[in-house]
């Protein structure tokens, strides 16, 4: 960079510093944790409420649950992560009722942190899991549940023989679309989980915003989708056996 400027030739200098900095590789780590967290968690929450959605809420009441569901999408993600400060902060909500409650003294601190960051994803991402997974769990043939019925099967064996291996393609398609939007997020990691740990989008930010050094940004791009390729591949894997393993039964 020359004045602010593209200047020189190609060079791989940029990524020579990423490789030998071990800032770099500790923020790339942190963003991999906590991707892979926070798709864990929301694909806890979201696959039972899509199933609960699906079969046991009367059809007549699941387009007003869904509205619900999308609702949040009606403000700004940004208005959104900044709502978490009156639940997660030292006075805030949750705070206030634990210490009026008599369970604590001191206020426990959760903003700025891992945790926070951890739920503000997840409330980001669990609207487009449970509609994603709605979606395929709806297109199952309900014929199928009642033929495993009529075999014998319970709903354990029958969520594990039919619907698990039917929807998997669904589930994966979930993880990797969850799994994309948390890597590559800094809204709620800069706004929630603050500096102590920083994740590998901020320092692209940083390179664009603060150094305006754009090859480095450009080098640190790449190896951002690089490693959102390596965990995609993996994910394609399993669905892949997956689908060996269940006749193709998972597409």
């Amino acid at each position: 960079m020359e004045n602010y400027r593209l200047a020189g030739e190609f060079t791989l200098q940029s990524y020579e510093r990423i490789f030998t900095n071990v800032m770099y590789w500790k923020a790339l780590r942190n963003s991999l944790l906590l991707s892979l967290k926070v798709v864990a968690v929301t694909t806890l929450i979201a696959y039972p409420l899509a199933m609960v959605l699906n079969y046991a809420v009367p059809k007549r009441w699941r387009n007003f649950f869904l509205v619900l569901i999308i609702a949040p999408f009606w403000t700004s993600y940004l208005i959104r992560a900044y709502s978490w400060f009156i639940v997660l902060g030292n006075t805030g909500i949750i705070n206030t009722v634990l210490k009026s409650l008599g369970f604590i003294e001191q206020p426990v601190q959760i903003l700025y942190t891992n945790t926070a960051t951890t739920i503000g994803l997840v409330h980001y991402l669990l609207p487009l899991m449970t509609l994603n997974l709605y979606t395929t769990l709806e297109n199952i043939d309900p014929k199928l549940l009642e033929a495993a019925g009529d075999l014998g099967a319970n709903r354990i064996k029958s969520f594990w023989h039919v619907i698990l291996p039917l929807s998997s393609g669904g589930l994966c398609n979930s993880l990797m679309f969850c799994f994309i939007l948390a890597f590559a997020d800094f809204i709620s990691p800069a706004t929630l989980g603050g500096q102590l740990e920083r994740v590998f989008p901020q320092l692209i930010v940083d390179a664009v915003q603060w150094n305006v050094d754009w090859p480095l940004a450009a080098a640190l791009s790449m190896v951002m989708v690089f490693a959102i390729l390596g965990v995609l591949i993996l994910i394609s894997l399993f669905r892949n056996i997956g689908n060996l393993e269940n006749g193709g039964s998972g597409k």
